[in-house]
């Protein structure tokens, strides 16, 4: 059978083609830490989440996604694991930018200029890019809570020794493979839809 007569067969049988989620790579292990965690912050109010600032990095290709993946499905079905494709961090990039949202509006962001980002280059970030942010919203680094994952740059001794010393408070049991908890990949994501409008693509970084 060709490809065509495939495709045609199951139109015919009332199947479509439905553009796959991605979702991060998670273990037994690891949905585990996600329910205990979530168990642990159920009880917090809004103003307690108003107090913490969410921060990520995120990679931006000049030429939109990584590409798309579909799957064929029946009206009525319910979303299952085959409907989706695992995605591990950082599979090569474009321009690496680090952000932060607050309850009071988006924060500063900045650009990792040569792509990567060590526990110097991540600490420089939090001492510039974010106590501006702070700054800007009048929010005292004391009583706020800096949300960071499980990247080592975010979690190594050096970086965690900053932390204390510059006395930043944060979230330190953050679920591993968890980006879908962090509400700054929306911002992410509309950002990205919102570039791919353009006409005309960028044609190098610094048109990016």
């Amino acid at each position: 059978m060709s490809y065509r007569s495939a495709i045609n067969t199951l139109v015919s049988m009332g199947f479509h083609a439905r553009r796959k989620k991605k979702q991060p790579l998670l273990t037994n292990n690891h949905r585990k830490q996600r329910l205990a965690w979530a168990k642990k912050y159920q009880s917090w109010s809004i103003q307690q989440w108003h107090q913490v600032v969410f921060s990520d990095e995120t990679k931006i290709n000049m030429w939109g996604s990584d590409g798309c993946r579909y799957y064929w499905t029946q009206p009525g079905d319910v979303l299952r694991p085959h409907h989706m494709y695992l995605s591990v961090k950082h599979g090569g990039g474009k321009l690496i930018m680090w952000g932060c949202i607050t309850s009071e509006g988006p924060g500063y962001a900045c650009q990792v200029y040569d792509g990567t980002m060590d526990s110097l280059v991540y600490q420089h970030i939090l001492g510039t890019t974010y106590m501006e942010t702070l700054k800007y919203y009048g929010m005292n680094k004391r009583t706020i809570y800096l949300q960071q994952d499980n990247d080592p740059k975010h979690k190594s001794k050096s970086t965690i020794s900053w932390l204390q010393q510059n006395k930043v408070r944060y979230i330190n049991d953050w679920p591993p493979n968890s980006p879908d908890l962090n509400p700054i990949e929306h911002v992410w994501h509309l950002l990205k839809r919102r570039l791919c409008l353009y006409e005309r693509k960028a044609r190098n970084i610094d048109e990016l």
